[in-house]
């Protein structure tokens, strides 16, 4: 029935709005009688379009007395549940149904940091509140503007939207100050003339704010009634039948205020962490959240420039996010008088209030952008930075010697390496500090030992401990969930590399010491794989390198370059500034030198042929023969580094490398290194399953080819001028859409499930397996890629159930377009759309696409189709597909279409 625009539309509508905020506390505006008269109609109109809309299963009904209506869709959306029920014999029978199937304990997700600073205490928070039968005691602490009133709110409204509270109860929200003690106990306790409030309610919650300011009499007449509330004895207790829940909050520890016997009557104290105490990805959050509040009030779109951002996200406030809030509204106000007759207003530097532009960072390779408040997304930066994580790890999974698994784990810390230095940018100034930190840290222990690292290692380390401070609560929770085999892979490498842990341990403890930082398990991780590589050739090599330049960093960039390239740790490096002596190079280079093998040979390659003086004075303060290269650059390093890997003379290697030094007019073209792309629309998270699931068929024998996951939005932007394409070789691209890149072959994840296009993939690996290794992958392809399997492994859902549904919802869109898809097509939808189902159960729906507009006025009837289709589906996983979803559907389906 089309029920637009009439008043049983209208009331529809309306209790959606209503049912928004709904909770067992508050249900007389549910009636009949209430709902008529905010429609201004009749009580029998309004129980009789009631209930035509409970027989159409868009309203529950709750026969109590008086009779509820509830609306259907927002109840199951806020209990994340679906009701089999539409009648109900009263509210209890609700409550009841609610706690047996509703998945969850309720929605914080409007709490900024309920998944992160603040998951802890919500924890806390809602345990005691909701303990049986009154809950316990509670007081919440923390500095002003740190959170608590907004906390306790809605601790307070999920409890109760849940049925946890009494319907009867009463909240009262009161405020201390340094003065008014006495007004608040007169109004809660009363007085021989007048009733209190816990004369007058049965069921009671108590948010008391401002605790500190709480007399030494209230605060005994408040512990005497909890005691009340705690005793067994039941003759002549006034208030013994009454429920009491109480949170108190206060700006500071209780300790410093509170009275001892009231303090040992409230068993749950919990503490709210300061703005700057939390991680970086969480400011930005909150910054972006009062900027949409803004522009919502100004009716304006705000764009804000990165660098402003960063400023705010590194700011300090005295109030925190009271601070906070009040600098963007100053901000907003300001920027607001320059956009008058704009849509948009846009936040530059000189916006910043005084004190946060005298802080600002400087950086000096940021291209400034402006970021829309209204289309933010986070950063999917750190997804990349755990995917290299999460790669690190596998490594000591497959099914290889433990020596392998050290050497791919290497291969993928230098893959994460290069990310950091040439994707997740950072002004040096921002590490600098902490890179010359560690870097005495490690050459105090290693020399020591006679070990070595590459110097160039305390720079990714440096920017890793960065990278774990700004997306701290993420890192923390990967690590959480990985702890089992991250502890699993530590004692295998300290049974494997003993010494290597042992140094390790000792690196730790002094950056401990002097940098205050714990470095966590996965990172000790990193560093023993590292001392483990660095230090495996070098016991047996009988020559050794090191390159020595005047400048910041230009040793170190020739000996990382050439070391990575013969995938060796030929050359160390010393990068020395203008001024320095020959002796104070003299002195650096027998403190390395004494660090090698005692029998080793030593070419040192200098910028400058002043330096060859060091050879002579070298000779009479270390027992080696030294052999010094004037003029280094990068391709004669090369030769060199290739030179002492396959010649065990130091003069033939001389001789060789001079004669052939003399600089020479050629292009040379740098060897790519082979590449699988994967990607997908739904995010990385998908598309790392997939690379997952395709390692998984190739599990036999492993080949030099890098799965590479890449961000299908980025690949559609930029096409073959994506830096992939730059730095790999890339023999083919797979995912769940097609990003259309120019000169890249694109097997569809349906291909592979079909059986389609099965000879690209042999004949692109076919330099790498043999044809018995081919057809073993092929078939373990075929084994790992049906639709169940590949669907188990996409989503978090149920895939057999989700595939029944989809199957269901596919016939049903079939017969309303009135044409039937192909077997290639069909299980294309079918992965499409899970992917779909998941992105909109997990609230990540894509929601822009290009003249939406347009395609809606376009294609009414099949986005008509696709509603009556996905109806079961969108009532079982409580989600509304959106306009933006449906047209990428269609997209999908006249792609495929063209595509014959």
């Amino acid at each position: 029935m089309n029920v637009t625009g009439s008043t049983k539309s209208m009331i529809l509508n309306y209790m959606n709005d209503l049912t928004q905020n709904f909770d067992f506390t508050q249900v007389s505006h549910f009636t009949a009688s209430s709902i008529a008269k905010e429609m201004h109609i009749s009580r029998s109109l309004a129980s009789q379009y009631l209930n035509e809309l409970v027989k159409e299963k868009l309203v529950m009904k709750i026969n109590s007395r008086p009779v509820y209506f509830l609306h259907r869709q927002k109840m199951e959306e806020l209990f994340h549940l679906v009701f089999q029920n539409d009648d109900f014999y009263d509210l209890e029978e609700v409550k009841q149904y609610i706690n047996e199937h509703s998945v969850g304990d309720g929605d914080y997700s409007q709490i900024i940091g309920y998944d992160k600073s603040l998951a802890e205490p919500i924890k806390q928070l809602r345990e005691a509140f909701e303990y049986p039968p009154s809950g316990l005691p509670i007081i919440l602490y923390g500095a002003k503007g740190t959170g608590k009133r907004t906390l306790s709110q809605v601790i307070y409204e999920n409890a109760a939207r849940r049925g946890k509270i009494n319907e009867n109860a009463k909240v009262f929200k009161i405020e201390f100050t340094p003065t008014n003690s006495e007004q608040v106990s007169l109004k809660i306790f009363g007085d021989g003339h007048k009733s209190g409030l816990i004369d007058q309610y049965d069921y009671i919650v108590f948010i008391l704010a401002g605790a500190q300011y709480m007399s030494e009499s209230f605060q005994e007449k408040l512990c005497h009634l909890i005691e009340i509330g705690k005793s067994a004895n039941t003759k002549k207790m006034k208030y013994l039948h009454k429920t009491i829940r109480y949170i108190l909050l206060s700006d500071i520890h209780p300790h410093h205020f509170m009275v001892d016997c009231l303090l040992k009557n409230i068993p749950v104290l919990i503490s709210l962490p300061l703005l700057k105490e939390k991680s970086k990805e969480e400011i930005e959050e909150l910054i972006i959240h009062f900027m949409i509040n803004e522009g919502k009030k100004m009716n304006k779109i705000i764009k804000v420039s990165s660098s402003v951002l960063r400023a705010l996200v590194n700011g300090d406030y005295s109030q925190n996010l009271i601070g906070l809030q009040s600098a963007i509204q100053i901000m907003c106000a300001s920027a607001l008088k320059e956009n008058t007759g704009n849509k948009e207003v846009i936040i530059h530097t000189y916006h910043l209030p005084e004190y946060l532009l005298r802080t600002l960072p400087i950086v000096t390779d940021e291209d400034i952008v402006y970021i829309d408040t209204t289309a933010y997304k986070k950063s999917d930066q750190i997804d990349y930075i755990l995917d290299y994580f999460s790669m690190i790890v596998k490594s000591f999974f497959k099914d290889q010697d433990f020596q392998e698994s050290l050497k791919d784990a290497q291969h993928h810390f230098d893959l994460l390496s290069d990310f950091l230095s040439y994707k997740q940018r950072v002004a040096p100034e921002r590490i600098k500090g902490i890179e010359i930190s560690l870097s005495n840290i490690f050459d105090t222990i290693l020399k020591k030992r006679y070990m070595n690292l590459p110097s160039g290692f305390s720079y990714t380390f440096a920017k890793l401990m960065y990278m774990n401070e700004l997306y701290h609560s993420s890192i923390n929770k990967w690590q959480q969930k990985n702890r089992f085999d991250i502890d699993n892979i530590l004692t295998q490498l300290k049974e494997h590399c003993i010494n290597e842990t042992l140094i390790v341990e000792e690196m730790i403890r002094l950056v401990n010491s002097n940098l205050e930082t714990d470095i966590d398990s996965f990172f000790k991780l990193i560093m023993i794989v590292n001392l483990n590589h660095y230090n495996t050739v070098r016991k047996t090599q009988k020559i050794f390198g090191i390159i020595i330049c005047h400048g910041y960093s230009t040793a170190t960039s020739i000996a990382e370059a050439v070391n990575s390239l013969l995938e060796n740790y030929i050359f160390d490096a010393v990068d020395m500034p203008l001024d320095v002596t020959i002796d104070e190079i003299k002195e650096i280079l027998v403190e390395r030198i004494n660090r090698m093998h005692s029998n080793a040979d030593v070419i040192v390659m200098v910028d400058m042929g002043s330096l060859e003086l060091l050879g002579k004075s070298l000779s009479t303060a270390i027992n080696c023969n030294v052999g010094v290269i004037n003029n280094v650059s990068t391709r004669l390093a090369l030769n060199v580094g290739n030179a002492i890997l396959n010649e065990n003379n130091m003069k033939m290697i001389l001789e060789k490398v001079s004669a052939h030094s003399m600089a020479k007019y050629t292009i040379v073209k740098r060897q790519k290194k082979d590449a699988i792309i994967f990607t997908s629309e739904s995010g990385i998270q998908t598309a790392q399953r997939m690379r997952e699931l395709f390692e998984n068929s190739l599990s036999t024998k492993s080949i030099p080819v890098d799965f590479v996951v890449c961000d299908y939005n980025q690949l559609i932007s930029s096409g073959q001028d994506h830096e992939i394409f730059n730095n790999n070789n890339v023999l083919f691209i797979t995912g769940t859409a097609n990003p259309h890149v120019n000169g890249q072959k694109f097997v569809a994840l349906e291909d592979i499930i079909s059986g389609h296009h099965i000879d690209i993939i042999m004949k692109r690996l076919s330099p790498y397996l043999n044809v018995e290794e081919l057809d073993h992958m092929i078939s373990d392809l075929r084994k790992n890629f049906t639709l169940l399997n590949v669907v188990g492994y996409l989503t978090i859902l149920n895939p057999q159930v989700l595939l029944d549904n989809v199957s269901v919802a596919m016939d049903v869109l079939q017969d309303c377009l009135q044409e039937k898809f192909d077997g290639k097509t069909l299980i294309g939808l079918y992965i499409h759309v899970c992917c779909l189902i998941e992105r909109l159960v997990t609230k990540t729906a894509i929601t822009e696409f290009d003249d939406l507009e347009n395609f809606e006025k376009t294609h009414m009837h099949f986005i008509k189709c696709v509603h009556e289709a996905f109806h079961i589906i969108s009532k079982r996983y409580n989600i509304v597909i959106p306009t933006s979803e449906i047209a990428y559907l269609y997209e999908f389906i006249d792609a495929d279409h063209n595509a014959k």
